[in-house]
């Protein structure tokens, strides 16, 4: 009898030891118990008008403006004149206006008797001529005199011009006039030569009489 017991109780406690075992082994070191991860589902996929796919978790695109002015097409580059209508540089024997405006002008016995002022062309653009400033200070009081382009004698290397006159020949000559100057002088002339206009005549008084019936 009292080994039957010996061996039930013998029993009963391997069943306990074994039990405990399983039931550390369940919760770990840390005594807790381990859960399973949590896995997000990812959301479907829906198909946009296009016929692609869109993905749900990306931000829509904003929809297009139909009023919104469609993009200017860019222009074509522009076609150059012909080689022949284009001149590309200066060549040696050329002068440019702004070279010539400016130079000083020397007589043969190398005095200085004035400067180019302007440059005469014809409607063909072909330089006829050149109008001197002649006399004054600093530009001040100076006198303009036109010179046929024969006449003058154009040294770029040395930047002056050459004339066959003096000084007192060129205050002699007529002062040169531009078209301007012409026309404004002929209105001023021709408004001080014009008639002063006649009063007009006075009403005739009354006579203060009436005719009666």
């Amino acid at each position: 009898m009292m080994k039957r017991l010996l061996m039930t109780t013998a029993a009963a406690s391997l069943l306990a030891i074994g039990a405990s075992a399983y039931a550390q082994d369940n919760t770990g070191a840390t005594g807790q118990s381990q859960q399973p991860p949590v896995v997000t589902p990812t959301p479907p996929a829906s198909n946009d008008a296009t016929g692609g796919t869109t993905d749900m978790n990306s931000p829509a695109a904003p929809p297009a403006d139909p009023a919104a002015p469609a993009p200017a097409a860019e222009a074509a580059p522009a076609n150059p004149p012909p080689s022949d209508a284009v001149i590309s540089a200066q060549s040696a024997g050329e002068l440019r206006a702004d070279q010539l405006i400016g130079m000083t002008v020397y007589n043969a016995e190398g005095e200085k008797v004035g400067a180019v002022h302007d440059i005469i062309l014809d409607k063909e653009g072909k330089a006829t001529g050149v109008v001197l400033s002649v006399g004054g200070v600093l530009g001040v009081g100076a006198k303009s005199v036109g010179l046929t382009w024969k006449e003058i004698d154009v040294k770029p290397e040395q930047q002056q011009v050459q004339i066959s006159y003096t000084k007192d020949q060129l205050e002699a000559a007529p002062d040169f006039k531009t078209t301007e100057q012409i026309n404004s002088e002929m209105n001023a002339q021709q408004g001080a030569a014009a008639p002063a206009a006649a009063p007009a005549p006075a009403p005739a008084p009354a006579t203060g009489t009436s005719t009666q019936p």
